[in-house]
């Protein structure tokens, strides 16, 4: 893929219903800043909050991501937050042939090896409430990775697995619905389809992460929702990308806002408000080329 230009807009709204009193308290934490990675490039960036907050932040977390923290108080009815960038995408990097060509039992017994010694690399290999490491899970991949078989075959054939036996409904989940519902339901969005994956790599002694970001394409329609798929380490050091939403190896076109080991990492925006006796969160994204 030649390299392209695009433009991201992605704003939420929060409409609160306000206690008696009328003030409201509100903390965000937004991870809406796209990544600085080799075959992606950040030309312009701005994040908007109205109304005004009292205090914000950007740091850095605890895996490279930019982070906003945002305080907000007064009597207001409404929260909103818009980021706005231009990112510049190149072809992101396939996987080690000899990593993927390699029995997969290799690649897994490199893997606890390499994460006895690095702690960031160990969580990504322990299991999480979303992406668990478990027999249950093992059980539903043990079928993709009979012994001798490649690593690359391997992976190829989880997210062909996954896409044909869970459909994709975006009614289906939400937010917080657990792995073991989308298992029941067969049905979800991406953000399922990529904990099930990572919990199936995670349960097979492979270090997995999640990824949160968009999948611009590369067709001139704009994209108009968020994305999420995997990434599985591998004996080299690199990273693998894995979709299983669409069943394909590799991340052609997806932008990054973050990576984590699974979406509580990266959520691209979450906060409280005190005050508040509930909060309606409405959003809108667009990804086009230019």
């Amino acid at each position: 893929m030649a390299e392209r230009r695009y433009r991201v807009v992605h704003r939420s709204r929060y409409e609160l219903e306000a206690e008696a009193a009328g003030a409201v308290a509100c903390s965000l934490e937004a991870h809406l800043t796209p990544r600085a990675l080799p075959h992606q490039s950040l030309e312009f960036h701005q994040l908007v909050v109205r109304p005004s907050p009292r205090a914000r932040r950007v740091d850095e977390d605890a895996f490279g991501n930019r982070r906003a923290r945002i305080e907000l108080g007064g009597r207001f009815g409404s929260v909103e937050v818009a980021a706005l960038s231009v990112v510049r995408l190149g072809e992101s990097p396939a996987g080690d042939a000899a990593d993927l060509g390699g029995d997969w039992r290799a690649a897994a017994e490199r893997t606890t090896a390499a994460a006895a010694a690095d702690p960031a690399l160990r969580a990504l290999v322990e299991g999480t409430a979303r992406a668990p490491r478990s027999e249950a899970v093992a059980g539903y991949a043990r079928g993709c990775f009979p012994g001798g078989r490649p690593l690359g075959e391997a992976l190829d054939g989880l997210v062909a697995q996954i896409r044909r036996d869970f459909t994709y409904d975006p009614g289906a989940t939400a937010a917080d619905t657990g792995l073991d519902a989308f298992c029941a339901l067969r049905r979800g969005v991406c953000q399922d389809f990529a904990h099930l994956a990572i919990a199936c790599l995670r349960s097979m002694g492979l270090a997995a992460r999640y990824a949160s970001g968009y999948a611009a394409g590369a067709g001139s329609a704009p994209a108009r929702a968020s994305h999420a798929w995997a990434s599985v380490w591998l004996p080299s050091g690199r990273w693998h990308d894995l979709d299983p939403t669409p069943g394909r190896a590799g991340a052609s076109g997806h932008i990054v806002l973050g990576y984590g080991r699974d979406y509580d990492d990266v959520a691209p925006i979450r906060g409280t408000a005190e005050g508040a006796r509930g909060a309606v969160l409405r959003t809108e994204i667009m990804v086009a080329p230019g």
